[in-house]
């Protein structure tokens, strides 16, 4: 039998046209290049930033190794980024304990923003996220399935539809929240277009179901935790708003986004065994 050959997971680190650094990661590194090279992604910071230059590689074995690296090395500032870029590891335990001093303050003002968000968040859409976290931690405990849930609301604030992933339950690779909802949608209201409807999820919804959205004629996403790996509503991909589309949905993301976030963290963390956070 021929061996199954292993996958090799990218951090990468490009300089853009205007002296920007970009870090991303990848399981193609090649077929990403080109993509940010060919501004294949409009919605990426590379994309208005071309010629794009690779300056910083690391392979890794794991996909989330890979991509926990992406996020340490986001969250550096210029100089360290560039003491990794130029091989200088001797700067970097000095540059860090540098980074450290801001951290406080960059806690406050991180707790700050949160509030101002959540204060833009209107009561029904909180309310309506919180049910659809419920649904998500339903979906885990009775079911086993990765924790998202979806929730399908009526112009008139009726809920038409709801449902977590299905996946493994159904044998179904169709059956995210968001498409158990909308089935369920459907068959309540008699019809495949959900007009005026606003369909709550914990998570940024994939290609698969923003375009099923967009079919649907769903007037509004309200997501919760950002997908930087599948996102189809400007994580990755911006189906949702494409003008080329015949009909576009409004999006907002970010509503109770630490909560969704870190449930979909424990749960992976817990089927690897790791300490929950």
């Amino acid at each position: 039998m021929p061996r199954e050959l292993a996958v090799t997971f990218w951090t990468y680190i490009l300089k853009c046209a205007d002296g920007s650094y970009y870090t991303g990661h990848t399981d193609d590194l090649e077929f990403r290049l080109a993509q940010h090279d060919q501004g294949a992604i409009p919605t990426c910071h590379t994309f208005s930033r071309r010629p794009v230059e690779l300056v910083y590689s690391q392979a890794f074995d794991e996909r989330e190794d890979a991509f926990r690296a992406e996020r340490q090395i986001k969250g550096w500032r210029r100089e360290k980024k560039e003491a990794l870029i130029t091989g200088r590891f001797d700067l970097l335990p000095s540059l860090a304990r540098a980074a450290r001093r801001g951290v406080l303050r960059q806690a406050q003002d991180e707790r700050v923003l949160r509030q101002a968000q959540d204060e833009r968040v209107s009561q029904p859409d909180a309310r309506w996220m919180r049910h659809a976290l419920d649904l998500a931690l339903r979906g885990q405990h009775e079911d086993d399935e990765i924790p998202v849930g979806a929730v399908v609301v009526s112009a008139e604030g009726e809920l038409l539809g709801e449902g977590w992933n299905r996946n493994i339950t159904q044998s179904d690779p169709t059956a995210h929240a968001e498409v158990v909802a909308m089935r369920a949608a459907g068959a309540k209201v008699g019809n495949y277009r959900l007009l005026g409807a606003t369909l709550y999820v914990t998570l940024e919804p994939c290609a698969m179901c923003a375009m099923a959205m967009v079919h649907a004629r769903v007037s509004r996403v309200v997501y919760g935790a950002t997908d930087p790996k599948t996102g189809a509503a400007g994580s990755v991909f911006d189906l949702l708003t494409d003008p080329r589309h015949n009909h576009r949905v409004e999006v907002q993301g970010g509503v109770l986004a630490e909560e969704a976030s870190q449930r979909l963290t424990n749960y992976f963390r817990a089927k690897r065994g790791r300490p929950l956070i």
